[in-house]
């Protein structure tokens, strides 16, 4: 088998259960690996080299004896390309809701993510999660855009209440054809707003990595749902309806450009990327001009093909990968050298938009290196608001700013057990101690 083989997997019958399937995996591998499998289609899914061969390590049989003696009728050793079709084009009609694994009450329950980056320190170093003063400081987001929900003060009647800086957001959105060879779709909204469209890939992304980052609302049970830095001000740049961009590069130019000199963010998110990861000169361009005007931008490293993806693989990203509530490193995480730490990327409680409504529903189960991105981007508000004068004073509005938040996020990581530093970074994100040990936090 060769190290870049991924496996298609096939289960007969009328009902196949992918999660049976996984946990006699699991079964074979190390307790701290995270045993993923991705289902793609009615009876198929997919399973990542490295896995792969772990397993095979773990029970010294060929890779397809194992697979079948787990419970599949057939085994298909595929390529990486072949991998990454079958994930992005797979029907989500097609694959049943999984049953989430109950985090412990102990762990942060639902709403765990919280808990795992060490959140309440930094929230009580700038004064509680509810009454922050962010001053001047304003996050930026580059994604699928956003919708009217709960979770961002939105009510129905307006939005004259939320941080998301409506005047602000903007869509840089053009068609895939030329007019003349298609049909037009509907006129974009405009100023960010994500429609929703009907067959989007992604649709509602934006507002589940938003609130992430920003959100604060009281849900219908009681209980708070608070984004890394609450209230934090936003602004929101729609450019696609899928994760993957490579056919909106040049609106991603547009975009990180616009918040940069013209929003002038200070940090920005981008939970989208490049795959095959090429970095054309204009995004290389444009990612220089970001950290050299000490803007941070978060980028996520990808999700179930194992070559980080670009932008995140950039010397001028801060690259995430993601991890599960166990501190393990998430089974569908992209890895390798240039990810410089990871956050939580599995079974996030996230809200749910809803088309040409008010969201306010809420709900677990996201999965994706965008939420370790999220986190990452909400950790850099509370660094540059806990540290503002002394960053001004150390840094500026240069490159030094980017670095060192790069290099003290890495100094405070959580480091779990048997942790691998080269695939997956320092270690686990800790806003608690980025926020509040001054020396490692101002290198």
């Amino acid at each position: 088998m060769s190290p870049r083989n991924y496996a298609k997997v096939v289960i007969a019958g009328p009902s196949p259960d992918f999660e049976a399937y996984r946990q006699a995996l699991a079964q074979i591998a190390h307790p701290q690996v995270d045993v993923g499998v991705l289902q793609v289609g009615v009876h198929e899914a997919v399973l990542r080299p490295h896995l792969l061969l772990h397993l095979q390590a773990r029970s010294g049989l060929p890779v397809d004896q194992v697979l079948r003696q787990a419970g599949a009728t057939r085994v298909e050793l595929i390529t990486e390309d072949d991998a990454y079709t079958l994930c992005r084009h797979r029907v989500e009609e097609d694959v049943p809701a999984r049953t989430l694994e109950p985090v412990p009450a102990q762990e942060g329950g639902r709403l765990w993510h919280l808990n795992a980056v060490n959140v309440q320190p930094a929230w009580q170093a700038v004064g509680g999660p509810d009454t922050i003063d962010w001053h001047d400081i304003v996050v930026g987001q580059i994604d699928t855009g956003y919708t009217h929900h709960v979770a961002f003060a939105h009510d129905g009647a307006g939005d004259a209440a939320s941080w998301i800086r409506a005047s602000a957001c903007r869509t840089f959105l053009y068609p895939d054809v030329p007019a003349e060879y298609a049909v037009l779709p509907p006129p974009e909204p405009g100023n960010g707003v994500d429609p929703l469209a009907f067959g989007a890939l992604n649709k509602g992304h934006g507002t589940r990595i938003g609130a992430t980052i920003s959100g604060c609302a009281r849900m219908e049970d009681g209980e708070m749902y608070y984004g890394i830095a609450p209230r934090v001000p936003h602004v929101i740049v729609r450019i696609t309806d899928s994760v993957v961009i490579n056919t909106h590069q040049q609106e991603f130019v547009e975009a990180l450009d616009y918040l940069v000199n013209v929003v002038r963010v200070d940090a920005v998110n981008v939970s989208l990327g490049v795959f095959p990861p090429v970095a054309s000169a204009a995004i290389r361009a444009v990612m220089r001009n970001a950290r050299d005007q000490g803007v941070i931008v978060c980028c996520a490293a990808g999700n179930y093909v194992d070559p980080v993806v670009v932008p995140a693989r950039l010397d001028t990203a801060i690259a995430v990968g993601g991890v599960t509530w166990q501190k393990r490193p998430w089974s569908g995480s992209s890895f390798g050298p240039t990810v410089a730490f990871s956050a939580p990327a599995k079974d996030i409680f996230r809200p749910e938009a809803r088309r040409s409504q008010l969201g306010t529903s809420f709900a677990g189960g996201g999965d994706g290196t965008s939420y370790a991105t999220a986190i990452t981007t909400g950790t850099a508000a509370l660094w540059l608001l806990r540290w503002r004068t002394e960053i001004a004073q150390r840094y500026g509005r240069s490159a030094a700013r980017v670095e060192a938040f790069k290099a003290a996020a890495r100094a405070t990581c959580l480091v779990p057990p048997m942790w691998e530093p080269e695939p997956f970074g320092a270690g686990i994100l800790d806003a608690g101690r980025l926020c509040t040990q001054q020396a490692e936090a101002l290198p």
